[in-house]
């Protein structure tokens, strides 16, 4: 939820602060209408950032503690910048599931395209979808085809999107004023 950048100083949670937080949690957080071992946006344990993959051993950290307080429904939000090889991406996927992790959210949407290749995208929902299966959501599947339909494979600017499909083409899309988004957007509001 907050304007990130990769410029912004690195400030992470300790492990110390990661353990002390998921045992308080532990017994409060709700699964899954699905069960234990499955996900969705609105129950269980997501780990977000900025980008948690930028921190890989405090996220594979953060998962085992998880585990360890027996949290239910644990996943993982990314926006692929990482997935560079199809064997890093499924090593990475593999660890984290073996660890505990019960599944992963693909974020995708105009904001992120702008720079991460949607090639790495697509890399990454379908070695997830080969690991975590229905655990695997895309969120926000609207863009996820719109970009497909628009033959994407790299970065476009949000100016070349937005020309692309014009403004109104976000009609049909949920479009939270987060980010980078009130900033791009604002002359709308």
């Amino acid at each position: 939820m907050y304007d990130c950048s990769p410029k912004w100083d690195e400030d992470w949670i300790s492990q110390e602060d990661v353990d002390t937080y998921l045992s308080l949690l532990s017994g409060k957080i709700k699964s899954s209408i699905y069960g234990l071992d499955h996900i969705d946006l609105n129950s269980g344990l997501h780990f977000t950032g900025g980008e948690p993959f930028l921190n890989f051993e405090l996220l594979l950290r953060a998962t085992e503690i998880a585990r360890i307080y027996n949290i239910p429904s644990t996943f993982v939000e990314t926006n692929c910048y990482w997935c560079t090889d199809d064997k890093e991406t499924e090593e990475r996927m593999r660890h984290l599931k073996r660890a505990g992790l019960n599944g992963i959210m693909i974020s995708v949407n105009p904001f992120l395209l702008e720079h991460v290749p949607f090639v790495k995208t697509l890399r990454a929902i379908k070695i997830a979808k080969r690991i975590f299966g229905k655990n695997t959501l895309v969120y926000q599947p609207f863009f996820y085809s719109q970009f497909k339909r628009l033959g994407v494979a790299s970065t476009l600017t949000f100016s070349d999107y937005t020309n692309r499909i014009g403004i109104g083409g976000l009609n049909h899309a949920e479009v939270i004023p987060m980010g980078r988004l009130p900033y791009q957007l604002g002359y709308l509001f």
